[in-house]
């Protein structure tokens, strides 16, 4: 898979190949037709390192060579060159080569070679072609989540579809399944649905539990809170300048800033104890500000009140 930008590109390209640990049947009859007996290992020990993303021995005996891309390129040379590597190591079976494009912004790809002397060309399947209902009716999970990625008529109800099932998992495999779905909505840019729809799935398992929709919540919700603290601040200056009340209106802005850190630290830390209450009680405005900010990326509570910030 190639073109996903910076630290994001291996990231995509690991979530979308551990996808593909088992043959995608039902997105290959969509794609080809037929169903996949194995994967085939493809690696070639030239200068440079040349390894397609998925090949496929077909149930017909032909090969199909599968390309995830993530970004508009050119990539026909390359495909070209897969095309004669595979023939090579496979040289008595017929091969198909398709490109799955994955990515968010159009394109139009040039698929064909057309000179005096070589014919070439490949497909490319923009896999948003594809209706996501299609692989929600797939029994299997990995299948369910590349949904995400395809035709969506409601991206909440296909996303709320997606979490019941991995609700159904043992943890660990829960945790993992969770991880791949935000990765692959972020490439659609879902992460506020995914955000909703976590908080609604929180009634029925720990949506806290994974190490990638933890952080994603947690700002969601600090965001949240520190908007409604914006508005009371506001409406509470607005309040302060028709009754002249200066000094209740900051004592009020610093208990509501209280009342959200602890909020958040119970949601992030469990319930406080009374010395944890107290000590969010008696600091000073300048250390709450830290703390506030401090919550997101804490680990424990013994973080969050770490050296480096003055307690009053």
């Amino acid at each position: 898979m190639r073109n996903f930008s910076g630290s994001g590109r291996s990231q995509y390209d690991t979530t979308l190949k551990d996808l593909f640990t088992e043959p995608p049947q039902r997105l290959l009859q969509l794609l080809v037709g037929g169903r996949a007996v194995t994967h085939l290992p493809v690696e070639f020990a030239v200068t440079r390192k040349w390894i397609p993303d998925l090949v496929f021995l077909m149930e017909d005996g032909s090969i199909l060579h599968l390309e995830l891309q993530g970004a508009p390129e050119l990539l026909v040379w390359r495909m070209l060159i897969y095309y004669a590597w595979i023939r090579q190591r496979y040289p008595d079976r017929p091969l198909m080569q398709k490109v799955l494009y994955v990515g968010h912004d159009p394109w139009n790809p040039r698929v064909a070679i057309q000179e005096a002397a070589l014919q070439f060309h490949f497909e490319v399947v923009d896999i948003r072609d594809i209706d996501c209902r299609e692989l929600l009716a797939s029994p299997v999970l990995e299948e369910n989540i590349l949904a995400i990625l395809c035709r969506m008529e409601n991206h909440r109800e296909t996303i709320r579809e997606i979490f019941h099932r991995i609700s159904m998992l043992p943890q660990k495999q829960r945790s993992d399944a969770l991880t791949k779905m935000v990765v692959l909505a972020r490439l659609r840019r879902l992460e506020t649905v995914i955000e909703m729809e976590a908080n609604e799935m929180s009634l029925i398992f720990n949506v806290m539990e994974n190490d990638v929709l933890r952080p994603m919540l947690l700002k969601a919700r600090i965001e949240s809170e520190q908007q409604g603290l914006l508005r009371g601040r506001q409406e509470g200056r607005q309040e302060g300048r028709q009754e002249g009340r200066q000094e209740g209106r900051q004592e009020g802005r610093q208990e509501g800033e209280r009342d959200i850190l602890m909020r958040l630290m119970n949601r992030r830390f469990g319930p406080l104890s009374a010395e944890d209450r107290a000590r969010v009680e008696s600091t000073d405005p300048e250390t709450l500000e830290i703390w506030i900010d401090r919550v997101l990326e804490a680990q424990r509570l013994e973080d969050l009140f770490a050296p480096g910030c003055k307690e009053g």
